[in-house]
């Protein structure tokens, strides 16, 4: 097994063979390059502050003429003791997530976006939080959009822009964006298919945004 630049201390063994399979899945596709100059806080973003263990563990450059695109590899510690302290089997360990990153030249606000739910459809109608695309039916049936700036998105969230979103396969795909940091990814454990296609659609993404 080859050096990995991230970390793989407490790594279940398969863990570290879905790190290894993604990392040279990802050089060997995108060309992608170690990233240093790390300036991505994920306190910014919504999505991960409802986990307290997250930290980010290395970036990956993926090369992009229109806008600079990264892979966040995100580290989070799994701790579970099903009988109390000292009792039982303790789970104490570490799983790696990915998520894409875009910096992008478009101040977009604050926005989130993914699939409407019917859920989504009935708290709608009592009470609309929703950014309504009447010009594109087909994305506004489809993705649930809401922003704290609602002209700011409109004018960012172009119609090459939702084309690109209406072409993800992934139904659990989440974007938020704050400001001109667009992040995306589907939250679960990682998995170099996964990876692939989420990179594919990044790249798709950062060429238009």
């Amino acid at each position: 097994m080859e050096d990995l630049p991230f970390e793989t201390i407490r790594l279940a063994a398969a863990d570290v063979q879905a790190l290894e399979n993604t990392y040279n899945a990802l050089r060997a596709k995108f060309h992608v390059g170690l990233h240093y100059d790390v300036k991505l806080n994920l306190n910014d973003f919504d999505l991960f502050n409802n986990d307290t263990t997250l930290n980010l563990a290395g970036v990956l450059s993926v090369p992009n003429p229109a806008n600079n695109c990264y892979l966040a590899f995100i580290r989070s510690h799994i701790y579970y003791d099903p009988h109390g302290r000292h009792a039982g089997e303790i789970i104490d360990n570490y799983r790696y997530k990915i998520w894409g990153f875009i910096n992008s030249k478009k101040d977009y606000g604050r926005v989130l976006i993914r699939r409407e739910t019917f859920a989504d459809r009935i708290v709608g109608l009592i009470h609309p939080v929703e950014l309504e695309f009447k010009d594109d039916k087909p994305f506004d049936k489809k993705y649930y959009v809401v922003t704290n700036d609602a002209n700011k998105a409109l004018l960012a969230i172009t119609w090459n822009f939702r084309n690109a979103i209406m072409d993800i396969k992934d139904e659990n795909m989440v974007i938020e964006v704050t400001g001109k940091t667009l992040v995306m990814g589907n939250n679960c454990w990682l998995d170099y298919e996964q990876a692939i296609a989420l990179t594919e659609t990044l790249v798709n993404l950062a060429s238009i945004c």
